[in-house]
């Protein structure tokens, strides 16, 4: 019996050690290529078929998981899952290349996977973790902001970038073309998503700290332990800061601050004094470091939010034309989609003349879901995030304000549908609402 206890604990220490490493390794971009879909002779990024080092890693997690939580491992009574698992395999089948839908489907179901574990972790771990990712990756943002470059390495998954090269991400005013920061993410915008998310969970750690040092605060926070957790979490959310911005990332600004000021308006109106004078006090900081950054490089947000530049005109008429991506030109692709994963393939088929690419998926993953799993798809996905929210133990205005922000992002842009790391961080948002085990 001792023995058995013994094992379990170690299971649970395992769970925990493979858990936290995913979620440092969530920007981690390493991977197998397994499968090249071709498209003539050019190279289609969205049939790359890949096995990341981070899913192993989260499947390792899932193994110790069931190891050590044997009693709490069950399968969901429910028929609307069996129906939805069975839908999503058989749906899957008609897709135009069903290899390419399998391997988006393995990518949703392994989020979920994520999604399910991190309930029986406290969120305090899950969030330092973020935070110390997040630490990793503003630094990294930084060092390529101010040498210019992004240096390949295939042990971290990363590509070269350079702002003279072309099809590399640059904010261009006047002569100058400066290279937006990567980190080790495939592109900035998922940098400045995933920064978002990382100072989203550093508020939550501040308040946390502010709620454990109310009595006897002068005496409390100087002890060792609190003013080196005060130092991390308040050095990552700078750095952090300074990377989102290094991204020059719109969607994820913008995410950012609508989601703070609407969580200052509800705590406004709830009277929760403590959150409001939080996210008064980032505020601050970010106009700080935003003042700074601007003095770095001066106009360069400017060309960003006023939309006034070459690339940046580009980029909102190549969104804009996205949207004609749809494909409900077909009836069936109405209820059913154009099956996952496949919204370019559809646009190429029907304009081969265009580069490869050339051929984003649609720039907004509400109409991107609808294209590609339908009306019928759609559904079920509505009625997990119902059951989701249905099931959460409290759903408070920080959760809220998350999904808020993300849903922003989500509007502009097409990586939480089609990215590894943008699956994960809709999961985080998701499941963010759930009780957590202490």
């Amino acid at each position: 019996m001792f023995n058995k206890f013994n094992k379990e604990k170690k299971y649970q220490e395992l769970f925990y050690f493979f858990l936290g490493l995913f979620v440092l390794l969530i920007p981690l971009q390493t991977r197998w290529l397994f499968y090249d879909w071709p498209l003539g002779i050019e190279l289609w990024e969205y049939g790359r078929l890949s096995l990341y080092a981070s899913t192993i890693v989260l499947l390792l997690a899932g193994v110790f998981f069931a190891l050590s939580h044997k009693k709490e491992l069950y399968f969901s009574r429910s028929r609307f899952f069996y129906v939805l698992f069975i839908y999503s395999i058989v749906v899957s089948f008609r897709s135009p290349a069903p290899l390419v839908s399998f391997y988006y489907l393995f990518l949703i179901y392994s989020a979920a996977l994520f999604a399910y574990l991190v309930k029986f972790i406290p969120k305090i771990f899950v969030y330092r973790a973020f935070l110390f990712s997040g630490l990793v990756q503003g630094l990294l943002a930084l060092y390529q902001l101010f040498s210019q470059k992004v240096i390949a390495n295939k042990w971290l998954g990363m590509a070269e970038h350079l702002p003279s090269t072309l099809g590399t991400s640059v904010v261009e005013f006047g002569d100058q073309r400066i290279l937006r920061a990567y980190g080790a993410l495939p592109h900035p915008n998922i940098l400045g998503g995933f920064l978002f998310v990382v100072i989203f969970f550093g508020i939550y750690l501040w308040i946390d700290i502010y709620k454990k040092n109310q009595s006897n605060i002068f005496t409390k926070f100087f002890k060792k332990p609190d003013f080196i957790n005060v130092i991390f979490v308040m050095a990552a959310m700078v750095i952090s800061t300074y990377g989102i911005l290094a991204s020059f990332s719109r969607s994820a600004v913008l995410a950012l601050l609508l989601s703070l000021f609407s969580l200052a308006l509800i705590n406004i109106l709830k009277r929760n004094w403590l959150i409001v004078a939080v996210v008064a006090k980032y505020m601050v900081i970010f106009l700080l470091i935003f003042w700074s950054f601007n003095s770095w490089f001066p106009g360069a947000w400017s060309v960003r939010v006023h939309v006034n530049g070459r690339l940046e005109q580009n980029s909102i008429s190549q969104r804009v034309d996205t949207i004609g991506q749809l494909g409900w030109d077909n009836y069936r692709n109405i209820f059913f989609g154009q099956g996952l994963g496949m919204n370019t393939l559809d646009a190429f088929e029907k304009y081969p003349d265009q580069a490869v690419y050339n051929v984003q998926p649609i720039h907004d993953i509400f109409l991107l879901m609808l294209a590609e799993i339908g009306l019928i798809g759609a559904f079920f996905v509505l009625n997990v995030v119902r059951k989701i929210i249905k099931s959460a133990n409290k759903i408070d205005t920080m959760s809220t304000s998350l999904l808020l922000g993300l849903i922003i992002i989500g509007f502009f842009d097409h990586y939480l549908w089609t990215s590894w790391t943008g699956w994960i961080l809709m999961s985080v948002g998701l499941v963010n609402m759930y009780k957590h085990h202490k």
